[in-house]
């Protein structure tokens, strides 16, 4: 081991961080070595569980769409006793790009992976704000969430399973949300965002989860947050390069539910730091496209206003009541529906 690289396992050893909230909590431990170990588990008020751990023969679901020049191919090996497990699958795909997949392990009903590095994309987005690294980064989450949606939708990805994320925003704006905050949140932002707009984002969350009869079903990663996406700590990768969480929350969904997932969280962030170095976010955006080879067209701000308010929801319901927050998203949701 270089001096350099014995300075970051020093470092990465003696860290300990928890955070969290009602819906997630995170331990992020350093490592002997260097790595760190990020444990989550479902904090004390989420609805649902994990999805269960990937690691069921899969089988295809139906064509999943021609790949573009370069792309990445799935594994060759077809369903049956001797076909790859779901969690194997992924943890083999070797997008052409800066991001890498790691597969969660269950330890009971927490989930635990080791990646390269103590903190994720949007924790350094919300303290500095974007970098050059960042379309890097985001070019390789674009092909590893292309190489991702090219395999067959496995048996143990259920056809009847919604991404969680939409159940919780499908009930809230239904009135059907369990968390006094969230119920009077959504009371306050109907009569302002009106019927027109709330039409417009429940028809988005039903044409994203059609079913394995819709050519543009694929396997999903289900939350492709920034919080899940680790970049390399100095001296464990090159510029650039990161760690993606995934296994929670996989399900069969539209693709544009993933890529508008990460674009949501984008467009807010920008948003929420006020619009600093636009050049940098606006060329961080473009890279993720270019590396998922295609992109939301005339739609990105539907899909935006989509993670922004589930975003909204998650806050009120898990993290608590804030008359200024909620008046300020619900008004950027409303510019988003009207673009």
């Amino acid at each position: 081991m270089t001096a350099g690289g014995a300075r970051t396992a020093d470092r990465a050893e003696s860290l300990r961080r928890e955070f969290g909230t009602g819906l997630l909590t995170t331990v992020v431990t350093g490592l002997p070595d260097g790595g760190y170990r990020w444990q989550r588990r479902n904090g004390l008020q989420s609805p649902a569980p994990f999805a269960p751990v990937p690691d069921s023969p899969a089988e295809a679901a139906g064509d999943v769409g021609a790949l573009g020049p370069g792309d990445p191919a799935p594994p060759e090996d077809g369903p049956g006793p001797k076909a790859a497990r779901t969690g194997d699958r992924i943890r083999q795909l070797r997008p052409d790009g800066a991001v890498r997949w790691v597969v969660g392990e269950a330890e009971g009903a927490d989930r635990v992976y080791r990646v390269r590095g103590p903190e994720s994309v949007a924790g350094r987005l919300l303290r500095e704000g974007p970098d050059e690294q960042l379309a890097t980064t985001l070019h390789g989450l674009g092909r590893a969430l292309r190489a991702l949606h090219a395999l067959p939708v496995p048996q143990d990805v259920g056809s009847g399973v919604r991404p969680r994320g939409l159940v919780r925003l499908d009930d809230w704006l239904a009135g059907r949300s369990p968390s006094p905050r969230a119920a009077y949140a959504e009371s306050f932002l109907r009569p302002r965002l009106g019927d027109a707009h709330l039409s417009a984002v429940r028809e988005l969350s039903a044409e994203l989860t059609a079913g394995p009869g819709n050519a543009d079903t694929v396997l999903c990663h289900g939350a492709p947050g920034l919080g899940a996406l680790i970049p390399a700590a100095a001296g464990t990768g090159a510029r650039g390069e990161a760690d993606m969480l995934i296994g929670e929350d996989l399900c069969p969904a539209s693709w544009q539910f993933d890529v508008g997932w990460t674009l949501g969280e984008l467009v807010e962030l920008k948003w929420y730091r006020g619009g600093d170095r636009p050049e940098q976010w606006s060329a961080s955006l473009r890279s993720f496209f270019q590396g998922y080879g295609r992109d939301l067209g005339d739609a990105w701000a539907r899909h935006a206003a989509l993670r922004v308010l589930l975003h909204l929801h998650d806050y009120t319901s898990y993290v608590g009541w804030d008359q200024h927050t909620v008046e300020k998203y619900t008004g950027f949701v409303k510019f988003l529906l009207d673009t």
